[in-house]
């Protein structure tokens, strides 16, 4: 994927910045309200003038030797010490270009690059000077073929209150020859349905962990499609493009295929083709993935509202069993209790009646002696 000529030279003109601030940004006691600090950098030939560049890019052999320039520019109102060094980059947490602290000691192609000797240079620019820096790249003989990314940076630092360093870059790429291997993998990929209470609407989420596993940076392009029953396509195609990924580096994105019928199940497939950034050498023929994930596209929300009634039906009868063994066992032991009350006293007037009754024994009168 190359840029237009016309892209590349406006390219060129929005590079890469990075701006760090320690705490708040305070102006410095003797400087004026309306002081601006400013730094522009540019890829230019030995003369100072751009060449329509928007990063410097090199192919190189081990142990070769590569001489360029780079145009500083102070954009600001106030006379400004500018650095100039070259670190290591990388693929940050969101999967963009980013480059190492200014701090942090140069590694690969950051540690080939050197100025007058020197792996940095400090100038000193008045303001709207420009200033041409020749800096040469020494490939190591023992460079391992492909791509080694790296930014060529001009930092400068203000002291007031609190100190600030603000750092613009322009990125820089060696490719070493040898065996390129451009790959770009899906390391992990999965999905996930999400329905709606429309059973003729929903959407897949779909993850996919890609990996640049070869040498030469790269970008990409994912499609995402849908298939179910007798692959009928369901899902409205879906397009996303990647950021550049560097070598050995990963990213992790996320797309939502919507569009997709609570049918049952479907099958969510990305396409990876991978390409190249910019003006970046072409390394051959670039790689094509494709991986596949089963969801079930089931009307979730209809089925939980039967499984609830459902539900609630055979609660309802349950409940409804349950009150009649009560009743019944209440309605019999009501029953054996009038029936047992009932023996009791049939038992109590029984026995009154078969019982004799004791009469009272009128005493004889004790009869008198005769005289």
């Amino acid at each position: 994927m190359r840029l237009a000529p016309g892209a590349r030279r406006l390219g060129a003109l929005l590079t890469f910045a990075a701006i760090t601030l320690a705490g708040f940004t305070l102006a410095a006691p003797d400087a004026r309200a309306d002081d601006t600090v400013g730094i522009a950098i540019a890829p230019v030939n030995a003369k100072g003038e751009t060449d329509g560049r928007s990063r410097f890019s090199y192919q190189a052999s081990p142990g070769q030797k590569v001489s360029d320039h780079v145009k500083v520019t102070n954009a600001g109102t106030t006379p400004l010490k500018v650095t100039v060094f070259a670190t290591e980059a990388y693929n940050d947490e969101k999967g963009d270009f980013s480059l190492k602290p200014s701090d942090q000691k140069a590694t690969g192609a950051a540690g080939w690059v050197t100025f007058d000797g020197k792996p940095q240079l400090t100038l000193t620019l008045k303001r709207g000077e420009s200033r041409t820096v020749a800096f040469t790249v020494d490939i190591p003989k023992d460079a391992t073929p492909g791509d080694h990314p790296a930014g060529v940076i001009a930092s400068a630092t203000t002291e007031g209150q609190v100190t600030v360093e603000r750092r613009i870059a322009d990125r820089l790429y060696v490719r070493v020859a040898g065996d390129l291997q451009p790959n770009l993998t899906i390391s992990s990929f999965t999905a996930d349905y999400r329905s709606g209470l429309n059973p003729f609407d929903g959407a897949t989420r779909v993850t996919a962990t890609i990996t640049n596993s070869g040498n030469v940076a790269l970008e990409g392009t994912t499609t995402l499609t849908g298939a179910t029953w007798f692959g009928i396509p369901v899902g409205q195609l879906s397009r996303a493009e990647l950021p550049e990924i560097l070598p050995g580096n990963t990213t992790t994105v996320s797309y939502d295929l919507k569009g997709v019928p609570q049918v049952g199940y479907a099958v969510t497939r990305m396409l990876l083709q991978s390409g190249i950034s910019g003006d970046a050498p072409d390394p051959g023929p670039l790689p094509v993935v494709q991986r596949d994930a089963f969801v079930l596209a089931l009307p979730w929300v209809p089925l939980g509202v039967i499984v609830l009634g459902v539900g609630g039906w055979f609660l309802w009868r349950w409940y409804r069993a349950r009150e009649d063994r009560l009743n019944l066992e209440w309605a019999e032991q009501t029953e054996a209790d009038a029936r047992r009350q009932a023996e009791e006293d049939l038992a109590v007037r029984t026995s009154a009646a078969g019982s004799p009754i004791a009469e009272p024994v009128a005493a004889e009168p004790q009869g008198r002696e005769s005289r």
